[in-house]
């Protein structure tokens, strides 16, 4: 949360822009679209990200800290950082039979 999204991308009307979101080794600004859900946007690429994965990271008390239309906000008492992981697949060795003799 804060302004730090302008690293990532201007200042746009068509998001609504709220800080900044890591994905593995991607980072970009965290936006708002006018249809309720979020993306990553990196100055003119804009990924769609999952809603539920983005509400979950940022918890219960997201409408306090996100900034209104207005521009008016209640102060947050924690800034959750949003880190997105990617799910790994462990793969085991294969284990062969002892050689035959």
């Amino acid at each position: 949360m804060g302004s730090r999204w302008t690293f990532f991308t201007y200042s746009r009307t068509d998001v609504r822009l709220l800080g900044t979101v890591q994905e593995g080794m991607q980072i970009g600004a965290l936006a708002q679209m006018e249809d309720g859900s979020y993306a990553q946007i990196n100055g003119d690429v804009v990924r769609v990200l999952n809603t539920s994965r983005v509400k979950k990271a940022l918890g219960r008390d997201f409408e306090a800290h996100v900034p209104s239309q207005s521009g008016h906000r209640t102060p947050p008492l924690v800034v959750p950082t949003v880190v997105v992981k990617k799910r790994r697949l462990v793969q085991r060795p294969v284990v062969r039979a002892a050689d035959e003799e």
